[in-house]
């Protein structure tokens, strides 16, 4: 259990603030696994929408949605707030709409990631009730009333190219990665048959692949729910030419039981604010594991990347096709 969820549950755990009693509800958004009492434990209603998370309170027993409907029925709403600060924001605006007048909305995060910030934006439009520091968080907690103090926070999106849309917390949220325009400006009508975009976020590169090749079927892979979301939305026009499916995966660990003749990917290489290399090497086990026998592989990573191993291990053989701005491309063949 992360720092800043132990310091969520602290006003209720130490009676400072009451928990709701009974059968009410209790929301949780970006939800993590928390180590509470049997009765929070029952109340919690969670929302995550990275599936790795997802999966992990769906193991440990928890009642648990990529995303919750904005109803005004919970008892309460607890929200650990991340690093984007529209995110939280907009994640704020909406504990407040789906908790009934009379409720509350807690709020939790780390002090190096803007938490003192968020309360100061948050008391300039409600009363703070209470707040408490501790394992290097704050939490802080206001009580619902009937106005609508956060009803100008719309949900934040971020127009690229004059037709794609993103939002807050989408990997290249607002505009495009160069390391994705990079690979995009190799497609061509090679790519045919049965096509996967592992990691497809809000679908920059599949719209590339769907207006440079034939593909007989696209199938999208992310782990972001809103960002997929966000894909099927940006690649809707296509829909009607190329059968176009999504998949909500993770698949640094769940298998992958289709096999394709092509796979492109930008793959992931942060977890968190560190680098983590091992996603990548994750991707490309999958890609591997995904493609016929002569599929193709075509990515793009971080120059320094330390891939080569990943890449001798699953593919036969591996061509690199260019080296550009702090990126490569590659393309391996089962």
């Amino acid at each position: 259990m992360s720092s800043s969820v132990k310091t969520l549950f602290l006003p209720f755990e130490s009676g400072a603030r009451g928990w709701p009693s009974g059968t009410e509800r209790v929301a949780f958004l970006n939800a993590q696994l928390p180590d509470v009492a049997d009765d929070m434990r029952r109340s919690l209603d969670c929302e995550q929408g990275h599936r790795a998370g997802f999966l992990h309170l769906q193991r440990a027993g928890f009642a648990v949605k990529p995303e919750l409907p904005d109803l005004d029925v919970c008892a309460g709403c607890l929200v650990l707030a991340g690093k984007h600060r529209a995110e939280n924001q907009m994640m704020i605006a909406r504990a407040g709409r789906m908790v009934r007048p009379g409720g509350f909305v807690a709020v939790a995060g780390d002090k190096n990631l803007g938490i003192a910030s968020l309360r100061k934006w948050a008391a300039s439009r409600v009363e703070i009730a209470g707040s408490l520091a501790k394992h290097h968080a704050t939490v802080f907690w206001f009580t619902v009333g009937s106005g609508a103090p956060f009803s100008d926070i719309a949900e934040a999106t971020e127009t690229v190219d004059d037709r794609f849309q993103t939002a807050p917390g989408m990997f290249s949220s607002g505009k495009v990665d160069p390391g994705s325009a990079l690979l995009a400006s190799h497609f061509d009508k090679r790519i045919s048959g049965q096509v996967a975009d592992f990691g497809c976020g809000w679908g920059f590169l599949s719209a590339r692949l769907l207006e440079a090749a034939k593909p007989e079927r696209l199938a999208l892979y992310e782990a972001h729910w809103p960002s997929l979301r966000a894909a099927e939305r940006n690649l809707e026009a296509f829909s009607r030419d190329v059968a176009i499916e999504a998949n909500w995966f993770d698949l640094s660990s769940e298998p992958v039981a289709r096999q394709f003749d092509w796979i492109v990917m930008n793959p992931p290489f942060h977890s968190g604010r560190a680098s983590e290399p091992d996603l990548g090497k994750a991707f490309i086990a999958a890609a591997s594991r995904a493609l016929k026998p002569n599929g193709r592989l075509l990515m793009v990573a971080n120059r320094k990347l330390p891939y080569e191993q990943a890449l001798a291990q699953g593919f036969r053989r591996v061509v690199p096709i260019v080296e550009a701005d702090g990126f490569k491309v590659v393309e391996a063949v089962r």
